[in-house]
């Protein structure tokens, strides 16, 4: 700590370092100096083709497209085959016993009802 002390004291007040005189009155033109010459009379011009024009375009086309089928995936949209195939699949439940026994209890359905709505499912 006694080091670091000494230290601060000795260039408190003044900078120890210093840039030789005539500096930045003659940097723009040692700058200059040091650049190669370029040739104002040919000026560099780029062709600009159809795909230059329309390259933006057809970037912004493909991100909204894979935006919209990240956000299908996501979603998890079902078709119309698979509304089908859930909806077959409520209708072919298997019940137990016990329910189909407590629901024509309830119904008050005579058994010639029952025979005959059985025999004209089959035909």
């Amino acid at each position: 700590m006694k080091k670091e002390d000494n230290i601060l004291e000795k260039y408190s007040g003044r900078r120890p370092f210093t840039t030789p005189e005539g500096y930045f009155e003659n940097l723009t033109a040692n700058i200059m100096a040091v650049l190669p010459q370029e040739e104002s009379g040919q000026e560099s011009t780029v062709k600009v083709t159809m795909w230059m024009r329309i390259k933006p375009y057809v970037y912004i086309a493909a991100a909204f497209a894979g935006i919209f089928f990240c956000v299908r995936l996501a979603l998890g949209t079902t078709s119309k085959d698979d509304n089908m195939q859930i909806a077959q699949t409520e209708e072919m439940t298997i019940y137990t016993d016990e329910y189909i026994d407590s629901f024509l209890e309830t119904t008050m359905i005579d058994d010639y009802t029952i025979y005959y709505s059985l025999v004209d499912i089959n035909n």
